[in-house]
Parts: structure tokens; C-alpha cells; sequence
């Protein structure tokens, strides 16, 4: 839960320094100068601090008309291609932002303005991707186990995570 928190707590910096700029810019014509860059890096890791920790909790919006008339094994059938792409995915989404953090470090990347490291942003996103490649792998494993009879079907859209019953 540390990781929604942080993510909130960005989302909410992202927020005030947008209203800290259209102040300083409409009231004193002074605008903040690198509001831009801070609010992608920002923007980045509110979306990979949370993106995680919402697929361990299976957090995301579901659309299932037809699917949620299927026997509980064909349902987890379904659920197992669709984790087994989307692992493929995240996969290739760690393997390129690893890449691109070693990339940025080695390089010593910048933002243009504040000169802030690039690749310790990048890593912590790489991160939260594996954060989310092992919940996805879990729930994987889960609906492959269901689809071939070894476990019981639990009900898809009950959380997996803390206090999950």
C-alpha cells in the first residue's frame, strides 16, 4: 500500500506545482521554468508506482459480457491467454526501460533545466514493472491451475492483495 500512497503523494505534487505555475504565471509573470520536465518525470512515476500495485490487487477496469457466462474453467482459460500476453508485455516494457536506465547512466542523462539524473527515475519504474510482471505471472499460474481443474475458481474480481479473504 506504500506504493499508492506514493503514488497519490506524486499525483498531488503534480497537481500543486501545476497551480503554483498558473499562479506565478498569471499573477506575477513569472512562470515555474522547468515545470514541464518535473511533470513528466512525475507523470511517470505516478503511473508506474501505481500500475504495480492495482494489477496485484486486480485493480483494473474488466470488461467481460461474454466471458462472464463461461464455466468457471473456460473463464480461466481466457484469463490465462490473456496474462500469458500481457507477461509478454511487461517483459518486454522491463527489458527496455532496464535498458534505457543503464542507458541514461552510463551516458550521465539530464533533464535540460534542473540537471536532474535521469536513470533513477527510470529504474524505479523499472521496478514497479517487475512489481507488476510477478503479480501478473501469480495470477498466470492461478487461472492455468483453475483452468486445468487443480484448483477452485475464486471470484476474478476479489482483490489477491492484503486483507483479501
Amino acid at each position: 500500500m506504500r506504493l499508492a500512497w506514493l503514488s497519490a503523494a506524486m499525483l498531488a505534487l503534480m497537481t500543486l506545482l501545476t497551480f503554483v505555475d498558473v499562479l506565478g504565471r498569471e499573477l506575477l509573470s513569472a512562470p515555474i521554468a522547468a515545470k514541464v520536465e518535473a511533470t513528466e518525470l512525475i507523470m511517470g512515476l505516478t503511473v508506474f508506482l501505481g500500475i504495480g500495485l492495482t494489477t496485484f490487487l486486480r485493480g483494473h477496469t474488466r470488461v467481460d459480457i461474454v466471458i462472464s457466462h463461461l464455466p468457471p474453467r473456460w473463464r480461466a482459460a481466457f484469463d490465462g491467454v490473456t496474462f500469458a500476453v500481457s507477461l509478454l508485455f511487461v517483459a518486454l516494457i522491463c527489458w527496455r526501460l532496464g535498458e534505457q536506465a543503464a542507458a541514461q547512466r552510463g551516458n550521465g542523462d539530464l533533464t535540460q533545466i534542473w540537471e536532474i539524473p535521469l536513470w533513477p527515475v527510470t529504474a524505479v519504474m523499472v521496478l514497479c514493472s517487475l512489481v507488476m510482471f510477478a503479480a501478473l505471472a501469480i495470477q498466470w499460474v492461478r487461472s492455468i491451475r483453475v483452468a486445468a481443474g487443480l484448483e477452485a475458481a475464486a471470484d476474478a474480481d476479489t482483490p489477491a492483495g492484503p486483507g483479501a479473504g
